[in-house]
């Protein structure tokens, strides 16, 4: 039973591990357009729709991480 335990935990760990990397990479593609909308305040057609994309997965991917760590 204890390695079954120990499976599932490892299982969650890489489950959080790979959610949290993804909202770093998520950060890190925003962030450029964060900065823009900030300086210029406005972004073209293209860039509003690749950050409302982007916040709408880093929406799904924080809930995602409460769900794993809640367990």
């Amino acid at each position: 039973m204890k390695m079954n335990d120990d499976y599932k935990l490892g299982y969650e760990n890489g489950q959080t591990d790979m959610l949290l990397e993804l909202g770093n990479k998520l950060r890190a593609m925003s962030e450029p357009l964060f900065q823009k909308l900030i300086k210029e305040q406005k972004l073209s057609a293209d860039e509003d729709v690749r950050l409302t994309v982007l916040n709408e997965i880093r929406d799904w991917e924080e809930e995602m991480v409460e769900d794993v760590t809640d367990d």
